[in-house]
């Protein structure tokens, strides 16, 4: 009997010893697997952004069509490798996963970091609460590894694909396009001082813009842009209108920028526009392009005699009406240009740039394992992005940084359980949203934001920024104007919003 049960001990330690040994081994050749996964990926980042910053800095016009398709896809799958390779980075520092939740407290201390983890999910624009979450699990779980090496794989594939033919593709674009400006040194800059991402939305208007009409046409073209508040149509319109190609095209360049058309005349609307380009230029002819930005829908009437007045105009003028309304989409001559908010993997990079500039993410994992949640929790806003990056770079820290996760998460949770959806869709300038200070490790008061509005560079702005609020610097009781955001990309718009602080 004893050499029975010496034998069968004898055997279920072999196989333990042997399975514990096929373990360590599957891990380790899926450890190498997913090094040379990460080091084949960086090297198809390194090819395919020289390619993108060279694109960018050359004028690609809408006349190669698929020269531009060929561009934003590379330029898409760029963002997309960029956020696989931070993600799965995130992830190794942070222990391989986890929910990814900052505990809701003010101590902001060791437990909050060690929570802090990153974790692969998207935001609704609409719904903070749905959400499609990565599995928890220990760093050497099967299922958590064997979902890093699938990310990492695609992204290498794709990248592979686009990369496969790039060197006709780089030949062709530095022989037949030439270089519009001087590329800043860094990639930070460019993303700082330029429109990012809108490449194929500018062609688009160029397009509409410039193009030749036959003879005898009479009809003036009109072009609609719809799309969220603060989602970048002025800025994207600004952009069109500095381009040389347009101000040689047009005589006349005018804009109008009010809440609607209301009981507007034909006198009053001309008196009310203001003169952005004129010129000389003989070969521009006649031909206007009229600007109309407004935050709502148009009376029907007032579009119509306006557009009547206008139509006498010189062929080949334009106009361009910009809305947050749907509604105005009747008006125009052809298709609408409706902006969206960028893409999960866009924003991470323009937020990343933000945040960091030319420091990289990799030498600070837990910091950007942090940037990634609240990149995630932002909503694609350019404001907040700015804001936020302000804030974050004077406390570059990572208990400074899991205080200001928790506080966006109790910013979206409070707001949306007061009005049942995501804040910056609320039209009404009557509903307050409820912030804190982010760096703060217990905030005493709090501030009621009511509807951010517009103001031209060169009309005054309050003195007080919204991120010292946010920093806890500046905390006056009382309501009175903040200064929301400052532009820095034309048209260089101040961003104002009115606030009340109150005792919590």
């Amino acid at each position: 009997m004893e050499m029975l049960y010496s034998a069968v001990l004898n055997e279920l330690v072999s196989r333990s010893v042997s399975f514990l040994l096929a373990k360590r081994r599957e891990r380790t050749a899926a450890t190498a697997q997913e090094e040379l996964l990460l080091q084949r990926l960086r090297g198809l980042l390194l090819r395919s952004c020289t390619v993108v910053e060279e694109a960018e800095r050359r004028l690609v016009t809408n006349n190669r069509a698929t020269m531009l398709r060929h561009l934003t896809a590379l330029r898409n799958e760029t963002f997309r490798g960029c956020y696989v390779l931070d993600g799965v980075r995130c992830r190794a520092a942070s222990g391989g996963g986890g929910d990814g939740r900052v505990r809701n407290g003010d101590g902001g201390g060791q437990e909050e970091e060690e929570q802090a983890s990153r974790r692969a999910f998207v935001l609704s624009r609409f719904n903070p609460a749905k959400r499609a979450r990565v599995p928890s699990g220990d760093p050497e779980d099967s299922r958590a590894r064997a979902l890093r090496l699938r990310e990492l794989q695609q992204a290498v594939r794709s990248l592979e694909a686009m990369i496969g033919d790039m060197m006709e593709f780089v030949v062709f674009l530095t022989s037949h396009y030439p270089p519009v400006h001087r590329q800043p040194y860094s990639a930070h800059l460019f993303v700082d001082k330029c429109m990012f991402a809108r490449h194929m939305e500018k062609e688009r208007v160029l397009e509409f813009l410039l193009q030749v009409e036959p003879p005898g046409a009479a009809r003036l073209g009109v072009l609609p842009i719809v799309g969220p508040a603060h989602i970048g149509k002025s800025t994207l319109v600004e952009h069109v209108c500095y381009d040389e190609r347009v101000r040689n095209h047009f005589s006349l360049i005018l804009f109008y920028r009010q809440n609607n058309l209301m009981n507007e005349t034909v006198a009053s609307f001309r008196d009310k526009c203001v003169i952005k380009h004129q010129t000389d230029n003989k070969a521009s002819g006649q031909r206007l392009l009229i600007v109309i930005e407004l935050l709502e829908d148009a009376d029907e009437d007032t579009w119509n005699r306006l557009y009547s007045s206008e139509r006498s105009m010189a062929q080949g003028s334009r106009m361009i009406v910009t809305s947050r309304s749907e509604k105005i989409v009747r008006f125009g001559t052809t298709d609408a240009l409706r902006l969206k908010c960028l893409s999960t993997e866009a924003y991470w990079y323009f937020f990343k740039m933000t945040v960091f500039g030319s420091d990289d993410p990799g030498q600070h994992p837990k910091l950007a394992s942090l940037a990634m949640q609240m990149a995630s929790l932002m909503q694609g806003s350019f404001l907040f992005a700015n804001i936020g990056a302000v804030v974050l770079r004077d406390h570059f820290d990572t208990q400074s940084w899991s205080r200001a996760v928790t506080r966006i998460r109790q910013y979206l949770q409070k707001n949306v359980s007061l009005f049942g959806e995501y804040t910056d869709d609320i039209k009404d300038k009557d509903h307050p949203r409820f912030t804190w200070s982010l760096i703060k490790q217990k905030p005493d008061r709090y501030c009621m934001l009511y509807d951010i509005y517009e103001r031209a560079s060169q009309e005054e702005v309050p003195e007080i920024p919204y991120s010292d609020m946010l920093d806890g610097c500046a905390q006056p009781n009382g309501t009175y104007e903040i200064l929301f955001w400052k532009s820095r990309i034309p048209p260089y718009l101040n961003y104002v919003c009115k606030c009340e602080i109150r005792d919590m």
